[in-house]
């Protein structure tokens, strides 16, 4: 008995298909990633900076209310 030499096309589309499927998911992962630091960058800089303003502020008339 002899085996067919000849691939499957189907194997080839299922491959296909979960690497694609493969792809997007890190694709998404790594948007999100980089939306999540951007904000926390963000975040930071704004509380940095509203920090710094409540300080420069005092000095000139006293404590805040």
């Amino acid at each position: 008995m002899e085996s067919d030499p000849t691939i499957d096309p189907s194997f080839f589309f299922g491959a296909g298909l979960i690497g694609l499927i493969i792809g997007l998911v890190i694709y998404l992962a790594v948007l999100a990633l980089m939306l999540w630091i951007g904000y926390v960058i963000i975040k930071a800089a704004v509380r940095n900076g509203l920090r710094e303003h409540t300080m420069w502020l005092e000095s000139r008339r006293g404590p805040l209310r």
